[in-house]
């Protein structure tokens, strides 16, 4: 069965669902909505043209290229077996994979010679994007925090932890405890967490360490971890990036956007003379 003729190719029902189930696991989705269907046909269109374009063209994918992509596939599957019973499982062969990735290096060599980024982006340029879209530069406020890690969340965890904090009476006391007492890797640093903004620890952690001041050591808090004493030592304030900090960034962004801009343009003129069938009730 197929879903779709691009140009007399067929898009078969397996080569469908392969890129339906990508898309989902990339975005983290169980269901797959018809927004996301529609979503993985148009990839697989325009997979098509492009290949159908780079296959006329005179690049050339070798095959030791090839062959390393096999393998770091294969390095996905805890053995060899599981591997080849993955592809049994999805009736695909071998040199079906190898095509598939020959494929698909192709058409990734096919756009980087045809859609190269611009290098005539001033810095005058640059500047103007900058100023227009300074919101956009916001940086996170972000603290830099120790912590000493009892794991449990049992009154004897906690009981535990409650008697190292009543020994701590100084930022010496707790890098001491830090380094002898923690179940935490980070023990072996004096229990740095380093920087991290909002959100990246657990929100009891986030709530008591954003509102602490620097050099403060907090009592036990409890976590799914275990219970935690944690001593904030630096805070990084939210502030707008100057433009020397993002001026790299910016320009690479433009860059890929202007690419991206060139090759939806030329998929629009392939699709406007390509003979396109879609099987809806194959969808």
């Amino acid at each position: 069965m197929y879903v779709a003729t691009v140009n007399g190719y067929r898009i078969s029902t397996m080569e469908y669902q392969a890129e339906l189930e990508r898309i989902k696991e990339c975005m983290h989705l169980q269901q797959a909505s018809a927004e996301l269907k529609q979503r993985a046909l148009e990839q697989l269109i325009d997979a098509s043209l492009l290949l159908n374009k780079a296959s006329e063209s005179d690049i050339t994918v070798e095959n030791d290229d090839i062959d390393n992509c096999v393998v770091d596939f294969m390095l996905q599957f805890d053995s060899e077996e599981e591997f080849h019973t993955m592809l049994q499982n999805n009736h695909v062969t071998l040199n079906d994979l190898r095509t598939k990735i020959r494929n698909e290096l192709l058409i990734k060599a096919y756009i980087k010679e045809q859609f190269p980024p611009k290098d005539a982006i001033s810095a005058d340029q640059l500047q103007e994007m900058y100023l227009e879209n300074k919101e956009a530069f916001i940086t996170q406020e972000k603290v830099r925090a120790s912590h000493i890690l009892i794991k449990g969340n049992t009154p004897v965890s906690y009981a535990k932890a409650m008697k190292i904090r009543a020994d701590i009476h100084s930022v010496e006391d707790f890098q001491r405890h830090a380094s002898t007492c923690s179940d935490c890797p980070s023990g072996c640093n004096c229990g740095d967490l380093g920087f991290f903004p909002r959100g990246k620890m657990v929100k009891a952690f986030d709530d008591v360490v954003f509102n602490m001041k620097i050099n403060e050591i907090s009592n036990p808090i409890q976590t799914e971890f275990g219970c935690h004493i944690i001593m904030v030592t630096d805070k990084q304030p939210s502030k707008v990036a100057s433009f020397d900090e993002v001026k790299d960034a910016l320009k690479n962004r433009l860059q890929q956007i202007d690419s991206e801009l060139q090759l939806i343009r030329f998929l629009k003129k392939l699709r406007a003379t390509a003979s396109i069938e879609i099987l809806e009730e194959n969808l």
